[in-house]
């Protein structure tokens, strides 16, 4: 019992110690801390002080810039002041001996205007008197030449009226898709009399004359025939506005269109060309028929006219084309006659090339021929150079330590009077090196 209470005592005076010891250690960090924040908060409050040092003294600055600042603005303001009162003392009597001068100018004006006002009435009554003679004359020659322009307006209006209906004929239509037909054919770059020809003349076995308008050679013995086709009923749908009329003229153009699709079938061009004497040599493959239409827009009217016209066509071999489609396929016919033109100058261009092989060979004989003399002359200098240096050099400088010698020689050292000399490499080539692989190649190819 008594270790018990001994020791609860024991444990109570150590729990006391140790608290004790706490709450110094808490009291003694916190003076630190306290010490710390004391020396931080003198070190900023001496900071301070000196801002407010500084700040005084730019104060007082200021101050005293201002004070000099409303110095000078009262003192300019004193100047303006004066100088107001000296410009309104000079606008004063400026204004004063303008009215002076202004009441002389004025008499002077007024005296000067009476006398320019009865010049110019005198000038403007002359002036208006000739302008009425020449505006008179002039009114005369423009009567005259508006009557020499009717008359010519006259004249003009009946030669287009002459113009349109011969060109609305169906010989003027014609004429006019044929010149059209040839001015694209020549902007197409085809050649004339070689790659087409226009406006042949041939005889079928009936000896009925038929004239294709163009023949186009294309390549692989095939034959393009144009025909061309324009009807002066496309023209007269545009300029009739009468609904019965243009019913009835749609009718005949159409009635014209499938006549000449019939027509034109019937025609025997291919068998009329092969029969012909001037293509007896030639046998052609193929042959397409082109009926060539002057605008695209005629083409649209007869879809819309007859919507089987383009199937119509077709069936029969017969392909209706414009401007557009013809430089198209004329553009297609051009590229394969020049793939063409190509093929056949093959065997040219390899004859060109086997005489330039040939040349290359004369050339390389001569360069064998020239490179062996090189060689030789290379050779015979340096056997000429090594004996100039080895012994005649070598003679005169004995010579010079003789005695003999001249001022110039005194400075000449013996390397400067020895001769270069020089050696000739030759080597195999990288042409020569290339050309002996494919020679190797070429022999391995045979030999598989």
């Amino acid at each position: 019992m008594i270790g018990i209470v001994s020791f609860i005592i024991y444990s109570g005076v150590v729990i006391a110690f140790i608290i004790l010891v706490s709450v110094i250690w808490i009291l003694i960090y916190k003076s630190t801390r306290l010490k710390l924040k004391l020396i931080f908060i003198e070190e900023n409050y001496t900071k301070l002080l000196e801002q407010l040092k500084q700040l005084e003294h730019d104060r007082l600055n200021y101050i005293q810039e201002i004070q000099e600042l409303k110095t000078r603005i009262e003192f300019i303001k004193l100047d303006n002041s004066k100088k107001e009162k000296m410009n309104e003392e000079a606008l004063q009597l400026a204004k004063a001996s303008l009215l002076d001068l202004g009441n002389d100018l004025s008499k002077q004006l007024i005296a000067l205007h009476k006398q320019e006002t009865e010049q110019s009435r005198k000038l403007s009554e002359n002036n208006i008197h000739n302008t009425n003679l020449k505006f008179q004359q002039e009114f005369q020659k423009l009567l005259e030449i508006i009557a020499v322009l009717n008359n010519r307006v006259d004249e003009s209006t009946k030669i287009v009226e002459v113009i349109k209906s011969s060109l609305l004929s169906p010989s003027g239509v014609g004429m006019l898709a044929e010149i059209t037909l040839e001015n694209i054919l020549k902007a197409s770059g085809l050649r004339v009399k070689y790659d087409f020809i226009m406006q042949c003349n041939l005889t079928d076995e009936n000896n009925i004359r038929l004239r294709p308008d163009a023949l186009i050679f294309l390549p692989g013995d095939n034959l393009m025939i144009i025909d061309a086709k324009a009807s002066k009923f496309l023209i007269d749908m545009c300029n009739n506005n009468n609904a019965a009329i243009h019913t009835a003229k749609v009718e005949k153009l159409r009635k014209s269109i499938n006549l000449h699709l019939k027509n034109l079938s019937s025609k025997e061009y291919a068998q009329a060309i092969v029969d012909s004497y001037q293509f007896e040599a030639r046998n052609f493959n193929n042959i397409i028929t082109l009926m060539f239409l002057p605008t695209e827009t005629a083409i649209e009217n007869l879809s819309n006219i007859d919507r089987e016209f383009i199937h119509k066509s077709w069936e029969l071999n017969i392909f209706p084309v414009g401007p557009s489609g013809l430089m198209n396929m004329l553009s297609f016919a051009k590229f394969q006659i020049k793939e063409q033109m190509r093929y056949e100058n093959q065997k040219l261009i390899l004859n060109e090339v086997e005489k330039v092989i040939l040349s290359i060979n004369l050339l390389t004989e001569h360069a064998h021929k020239l490179s062996s003399n090189v060689q030789g002359i290379v050779s015979s200098y340096d056997q000429f150079a090594a004996s100039f240096n080895r012994n005649f050099l070598s003679k005169a400088k004995t010579i010079q330590q003789l005695g003999i010698e001249t001022k110039k020689s005194r400075n000449i050292s013996n390397n400067r009077l020895m001769l270069p000399r020089y050696q000739l490499v030759s080597s195999k080539s990288d042409i020569d090196i290339v050309s002996a692989k494919i020679s190797d190649t070429k022999e391995l190819e045979d030999d598989k």
